[in-house]
């Protein structure tokens, strides 16, 4: 692959664009520039391209950065152009805006990406790489990049094999790699409403069953392991049960009291625990929702990396 960019001509191209921003924008307050991270995303196609950059313009609300939106496939030739994503927050004039690049390779040549990439980084700010997709367990393209990023953040959902993604994604934490997976994201309000409403249950009951829909997922592989240390003396059973794809409910049984919680309508959960029932909301579990959530731990997840190491 013979490089067609170089990363002065890109840092050159970002410069002017902020230079035309502040022009446009003189007489109405001016522009803000905001960065907190580098979030380097890896798309397979233009339309996945689109969608990124509808969920990066939410996120960079909470999440400022210089997003690298990169289109990784078959034969692409290499290429890179810059954007920014704008936003004027309530009652204020200013402007706020974060930059972007978006680039195209080929997905077997990475290995020189990653090279021109470096000089793309914000210096002294995290490096976040965010692998869409199912590729990333299913072929070894990404490796290159890998090096570059404090944190990888994956989906496993888009997996073809759960216990097959577990074990990547074990490899990687081996390898020293901060890995998170917004299939574990996912349980965020599940482990909430246990934590909350159950905690004594969680440690005196004797037996515990999972029911779960659809093929056994990773989100679901994740719950299992993470009721097994919450309640280490605890039976545990997985269950499939008919009904949409995704956890259904967890019961405990032979402890202080029995305790069930379980999937209702409307996105929410139903706790029923001493004779009494409660209902919480679900957090959303849209895709920017996840990232927002994922973006706030830049360090150590010590819960999910206990799990994984099960």
């Amino acid at each position: 692959m013979t490089a067609t960019i170089q990363p002065e001509k890109v840092l050159k191209d970002l410069r002017e664009l902020w230079a035309q921003l502040g022009r446009e924008q003189h007489d109405s307050g001016g522009v803000l520039r905001a960065c907190a991270m580098t979030l380097v995303v890896i798309v397979e196609d233009d339309s996945e391209a689109q969608q990124v950059r509808q969920t990066l313009g939410i996120l960079m609300h909470a999440h400022p950065s210089r997003a690298i939106v990169l289109r990784a496939s078959e034969g692409a030739s290499l290429d890179a152009r810059v954007f920014a994503e704008c936003w004027m927050p309530f009652g204020r004039n200013q402007q706020i805006c974060s930059e972007g690049i978006e680039m195209t390779a080929d997905a077997a040549n990475l290995g020189e990406v990653a090279h021109l990439l470096i000089p793309l980084l914000v210096p002294d700010l995290p490096v976040v790489l965010w692998c869409r997709g199912g590729r990333f367990f299913s072929s070894r393209y990404f490796d290159p990049l890998f090096p570059v990023a404090q944190k990888i953040i994956v989906d496993s959902s888009h997996a073809a094999n759960a216990k097959g993604a577990v074990a990547v994604l074990k490899e990687f934490r081996s390898r020293g790699r901060r890995v998170s997976d917004l299939a574990w994201t996912r349980l965020t309000g599940w482990r909430e409403a246990l934590a909350l409403s159950c905690e004594e249950s969680l440690k005196t009951s004797k037996s515990a069953q999972i029911e779960y829909a659809g093929p056994l997922s990773t989100s679901v592989l994740y719950f299992a392991r993470w009721v097994e240390q919450a309640s280490p003396s605890t039976l545990l059973t997985l269950t499939p049960v008919p009904g949409d794809a995704g956890l259904r409910s967890v019961a405990f049984s032979g402890g202080s009291a029995p305790v069930v919680v379980k999937l209702a309508e409307g996105g929410s959960l139903e706790v029923q625990a001493s004779g009494c029932t409660s209902r919480s909301m679900l957090p959303s579990a849209s895709e920017d929702a996840l990232m927002r959530e994922e973006l706030s731990i830049l360090g150590p997840d010590a819960v999910f990396e206990s799990v994984l190491s099960r």
